[in-house]
């Protein structure tokens, strides 16, 4: 296969978008294209380390008598995240902050009354554009599982960074990933 640079690409722009806990009746987005049901509030700039997505699964290795040699790998308990950092403070990203606590608009701003974080399962979009290419990641059963340290500074901005689980859905998938690629698409 030779090489093709045209097939490289650089998801520079996007946006990270999520629902209200516990959502129900909220249909998943099916393509790159549609515009988001207006249940799905977007969470604002992201940091310039953008987004990090990873896989991790357990493995057991079986090793036979002969030679000691590896025989097999038996798969096992696997997990997938994405870790991103949040850079504004908006009620999007206070809910998502403080999950459980109550968060009210006041006439000078908000008041947070905080809670220990409870189980906040919501349904998240990952979109990153590369010039008339995208990617959207819909995650239909995720949880911020970890939060960072917010720091406040006068050498940087305050971010809320966040790790992004994956729980599988009724059909056992942890995501569904839509490509808007011309080069990838069927009769190309």
């Amino acid at each position: 296969m030779a090489v093709d640079i045209q097939l490289i690409r650089a998801y520079t722009n996007g946006l990270v978008a999520v629902t209200d806990a516990n959502p129900v009746g909220i249909p998943l987005p099916t393509d790159a294209s549609t515009p988001l049901d207006a249940a799905y509030h977007e969470v604002g700039a992201i940091s310039e380390d953008g987004i990090t997505e990873a896989t991790s699964q357990d493995r057991t290795d079986i090793f036979i008598w002969q030679n000691n040699a590896l025989a097999r790998r038996i798969p096992g308990q696997a997990t997938k995240t994405w870790t991103f950092a949040a850079a504004e403070t908006n009620l999007i990203t206070l809910g998502v902050q403080y999950p459980g606590s109550t968060v009210t608009q006041t006439p000078e701003g908000v008041a947070i009354a905080e809670r220990p974080p409870i189980t906040d399962i919501r349904q998240w979009v990952l979109h990153g554009i590369d010039g008339t290419r995208a990617l959207r990641i819909v995650v239909p059963r995720g949880e911020v599982t970890e939060r960072g340290d917010v720091v406040w500074s006068a050498g940087g901005i305050t971010v809320y960074e966040w790790t992004l689980s994956a729980y599988v859905d009724t059909n056992g998938f942890w995501a569904y990933r839509y490509y808007l690629d011309e080069s990838l698409a069927s009769g190309s």
